[in-house]
Parts: structure tokens; C-alpha cells; sequence
């Protein structure tokens, strides 16, 4: 319906004029944000898309690697949401340090696609509004694991929200069972 938000995941593939096109002409369709639609060091690029685009949010922030790129992207004012791959970006400490950053900015953060990996990240810090979770059933058709059958007791949305469980880590087992892991070579001294 109408009050389900729609987001533009460019990918890195625009120019300014285009990103700023795009953005214009998907204003009477309430397009909630356009997402990394420059390539990640383009910082003055996005500090001229937020000044020209008024009706959708500006977010990048997955293909940034160091807290030191997300300040210049905080300085210059370049986005409305920020959203630190936790994978890529130096992991939990690194990850919490940049969450800090922006919240002294008033900047949210919405953290690309790493599951189970930004969960709690997000659980502590009110400037982390709502978690992104990709449906990866081949049809998109139903919710499944982002992990595949990675962990035997990965958490899943259930009615927008995620429960996360109390155990230590990330919460989660691994399913060395369903991997069925070998070693690719003998391990003999032969």
C-alpha cells in the first residue's frame, strides 16, 4: 500500500546529475530513500545530492570502510542515514564506534544487511531505529534464513520485529552437522 516505504539501492552507479534526476522523479511516489547511488569516497558528491534532493533521504555508507571515512562523511553534512556493513567495516568495535560518531551528529544508522552481526549493535544504541534483513528465498516470496543453513537457530523477523536470544556471542550455533565440514586435504604427515 501506499504507507509501505520504498527505498532505491543504486549500488554505487550514478552520476551526481543522474542520482539528482532520479531523486526529483521519484518524488510523487514517496520513495523513502535512495541508497549509495555514488561510489563511497564521492563525499562532496553527496553533500551536493543532500543539499539539492528535499523529499527523499540520502544513505550510504555500506562500501565505507573506517570510522575516519564516516566522519568526513558526518562533517560534510553527506547523508540522513548512515549504514556501516559490520563485516566490512573493522567488526563490533569498530562498528561502535562509528554508531557513536553519528549519534553526536544526530545521524541514524541503519546497518547493511549483516544480520545476525548487527542485531545487538543496534539493540544498544537509540540512533539504530530499524534493522535491514534481505529475503533470500528465491522467489522473495518468504522469509529465510540470511545465513542459509549456516547456524541451526538463526533469528527471523517475526511481524517486523527480531528476538534475539541470551546466549553468548551473537546468539546463534553453528550447524556443523547441516555443513558438513571436511577439510578440503588429508591432515597426515605422510
Amino acid at each position: 500500500g501506499p504507507d509501505f516505504p520504498l527505498m532505491i539501492d543504486c549500488y554505487m552507479s550514478l552520476t551526481l546529475p543522474y542520482a539528482i534526476e532520479l531523486a526529483r522523479k521519484c518524488e510523487p511516489y514517496n520513495v523513502k530513500w535512495i541508497e549509495e547511488c555514488l561510489p563511497p569516497d564521492d563525499y562532496d558528491g553527496y553533500s551536493e545530492l543532500k543539499k539539492a534532493v528535499k523529499t527523499t533521504l540520502v544513505t550510504t555508507g555500506e562500501h565505507e570502510y573506517t570510522r575516519y571515512g564516516f566522519r568526513k562523511l558526518l562533517e560534510g553534512k553527506c547523508a540522513d542515514v548512515l549504514q556501516p556493513d559490520i563485516t566490512w567495516c573493522g567488526g563490533m568495535t569498530e562498528a561502535r564506534r562509528i554508531v557513536a560518531l553519528a549519534s553526536a551528529y544526530d545521524v541514524p544508522i541503519i546497518p547493511h544487511g549483516s544480520s545476525i552481526y548487527s542485531y545487538h549493535l543496534q539493540i544498544c544504541f537509540p540512533n539504530c531505529p530499524m534493522a535491514e534483513f534481505l529475503v533470500m528465498s528465491p522467489k522473495a516470496d518468504s522469509i529465510v534464513s540470511f545465513f542459509g543453513n549456516l547456524f541451526v537457530d538463526e533469528p527471523l523477523p517475526q511481524d517486523g520485529f527480531v528476538h534475539l536470544s541470551r546466549k553468548p556471542g551473537f546468539g546463534v550455533t553453528l550447524n556443523r552437522e547441516g555443513l558438513k565440514m571436511r577439510r578440503p586435504y588429508s591432515r597426515t604427515n605422510d
